[in-house]
């Protein structure tokens, strides 16, 4: 408990520190924009390229737990999307990016060092995590795909979408982080040491700047959007689907693929996570559910100092830890 709580206390201080800053003023308006942008464009593909580049292709073969981790993102996603574009009836670009929310764990940032710290020496709990972390990229690709429909969709030229379409993704940073870092894995390419610092470093600085730029946004949203029970309201089926949904279809789908042990505990551990701050990049890029996506990453990592003790407190019980 303890050891999570530690996990946990630096996602909340930087949060807490963006709302103070904001409130403060001691920043330029827009920084929070500017923060995201660099997060989009180069921290979190310097993180993606770098996580991939750098594994073996053996590594990344493991069917099983590959299968049951996207069974329980994809099975997540779909529900989510079902209930707000069929039941609440938002927009298929609002409900794609709130099913985004509901399936994308935060497996790098918070993932790692808690399966570090329940696995310690154990360097399984490193590539468990690379691993989850690359199975997240299609649920990016596909709302990123959704998005720049939309947004296509919504100007007055309508000629030529696919190719638009087409065009933003063959230029996205993800996309062209992903992809360049499993040509370097699959053709083995050495990474001077300098340059694989350089990314590493780089990719460090997506998750705090992401935190900090949630906070300063939130430093606002908690004035202007006081009193919002319907956008709290519809965060309860987000939140509950993810960490409690989602590690419960992960935990079955392992299963049912054989997968057992440390590996199935690591499994629903990661898909426990709340949800990535990537999230929160992509839909102020957007400007999709900005405010909503805000608040549901903070009440669900908040949410998730209960939820992922019970969590490990279950997996011990079976006798997986």
């Amino acid at each position: 408990m303890l050891t999570i709580a530690n996990t946990l206390l630096p996602v909340f201080a930087l949060v807490a520190l963006g709302m103070v800053i904001e409130r403060m003023r001691i920043m330029p308006d827009g920084t929070a924009a500017i923060l995201n942008q660099f997060v989009f464009n180069i921290g979190m593909p310097a993180l993606i390229f770098i996580a991939i580049a750098t594994k073996q292709p053996a590594e990344l073969a493991r069917i099983g737990y590959i299968g049951g981790t996207v069974a329980g993102m994809f099975a997540s996603f779909v529900l989510v999307y079902g209930l707000f574009s069929g039941g609440f009836r938002r927009r298929h670009g609002e409900s794609g990016m709130l099913s985004l929310l509901a399936s994308f764990p935060n497996t790098a940032f918070l993932g790692l060092p808690v399966l570090v710290a329940l696995f310690p020496g154990n360097e399984d709990a490193v590539l468990a995590s690379s691993i989850s972390t690359i199975l997240g990229l299609p649920l990016l690709m596909l709302v990123i795909g959704q998005q720049e429909y939309r947004r296509s969709a919504d100007g007055t030229e309508q000629q030529g979408l696919a190719r638009k379409l087409a065009r933003s993704l063959a230029t996205n940073p993800i996309l062209l982080s992903t992809v360049a870092g499993v040509a370097v894995c699959l053709g083995r390419v050495p990474l001077p040491a300098s340059i694989e610092g350089m990314f590493r470093m780089l990719g460090g600085t997506a998750s705090p700047c992401a935190l900090f730029a949630i906070g300063m946004v939130l430093a606002n949203q908690l004035v202007s959007r006081k009193g919002d029970g319907a956008g709290l309201l519809r965060q309860i089926p987000v939140n509950a689907v993810k960490l409690l949904g989602q590690p419960v279809v992960t935990f079955l789908s392992l299963k049912a693929l054989g997968v057992d042990g440390a590996w199935l505990a690591m499994g629903v551990i990661l898909s426990g996570m709340p949800t990535g701050t990537i999230a929160y990049v992509l839909a102020e890029n957007y400007g999709t559910c900005t405010g909503e996506t805000s608040r549901a990453i903070l009440a669900n990592t908040a949410a998730s100092m209960l939820t992922i003790p019970l969590t490990i407190a279950a997996l011990q019980h079976m006798h997986l830890l």
